[in-house]
């Protein structure tokens, strides 16, 4: 059976993982660690709220509630391929298109501009407050909002692992 690599905040209420890295910088690994998570370990997800908010995840028949950040920090292998929408994705993930669910006008707009079952896309950045998100597909970028977004299926091609690095640390001058 082939394994995917996918973040605990792309996978759907009872999908099964078992934890296989950690996307974050030290603060993160140490908060998750603190909450009890490690690699290898083998989780479920129990529930969600409201698309972007508390993930909770069962662990050895414990609960552990997670926010939606730091759920995806944690890279998971899962058997079947999550189910996520494009308004939910991080900065530099690549994905594939599988679903075009927008309506009217702004369907065929998408639909002219390449936006087809299939094509692959990545989230090169995300205004401050999340609205709008651009993306990289067939050699150009293209800025959508969010609304536009959340019709819009995808699947996991690639997971872009920071590991902490080339993020901007604020200290004393």
């Amino acid at each position: 059976m082939l394994k995917m690599i996918s973040r605990i905040s792309y996978c759907s209420i009872e999908q099964k993982g078992k934890i296989v890295d950690i996307d974050g910088g030290i603060g993160a690994v140490g908060n998750i660690k603190s909450l009890g998570l490690e690699i290898g370990d083998k989780i479920s997800i129990s529930s969600r709220k409201n698309g972007r908010g508390k993930i909770s995840v069962l662990k050895d028949d414990k609960e552990i509630s997670l926010g939606y950040e730091l759920a995806s920090k944690i890279l998971i292998e899962c058997s079947e391929q999550p189910k996520v929408t494009l308004d939910k994705i991080k900065v530099g993930d690549t994905m594939r298109v599988v679903k075009m669910g927008a309506q009217g006008d702004i369907r065929f707009r998408l639909l002219d501009m390449g936006l087809v079952k299939g094509v692959k896309l990545k989230v090169v950045r995300k205004a401050p407050l999340g609205d709008p998100i651009e993306v990289f597909l067939n050699g150009f970028y293209l800025s959508l909002r969010l609304e536009e977004a959340e019709n819009i299926e995808v699947e996991v091609v690639q997971i872009h692992k920071s590991n902490g690095k080339g993020k901007k640390h604020w200290g004393l001058f």
